[in-house]
């Protein structure tokens, strides 16, 4: 019994909340000084990191296979092998986007 009640006050809140939802009749464009700078360069970071790891996880995964291939790497588990891949790639992706930060602060100062 207690689940059913629990049940019916669970979905009646899910029904109700848009009857008490506010409708925005009209977008408004962020504000210049809505934000901070440093929260944009985050973004942009952020941005550039994730969207780096199309490019370096297969880099990192060729040149994995290739020096795996060669005998350069010990024997691992694949689940270990995957990790140092995707610990790679992300070093990668990180020093693109601190590399792209620098060069912003450069061109601005």
């Amino acid at each position: 019994m207690p689940r059913r009640i629990l049940a019916l006050i669970l979905a009646s809140l899910l029904v109700a909340s848009p009857i008490f939802a506010e409708a925005q009749l009209s977008y408004e464009h962020y504000g210049e000084d809505e934000f901070p700078i440093w929260t944009m360069k985050l973004r942009r970071a952020e941005s550039l990191f994730f969207g780096s790891m199309v490019l370096t996880v297969p880099i990192a995964m060729l040149g994995w296979t290739l020096m795996d291939a060669a005998g350069w790497i010990p024997e691992q588990s694949p689940i270990a092998s995957f990790g140092w891949q995707m610990l790679i790639a992300g070093g990668l992706s990180a020093g693109i986007a601190t590399a792209d930060w620098i060069i912003g602060e450069v061109q601005e100062g």
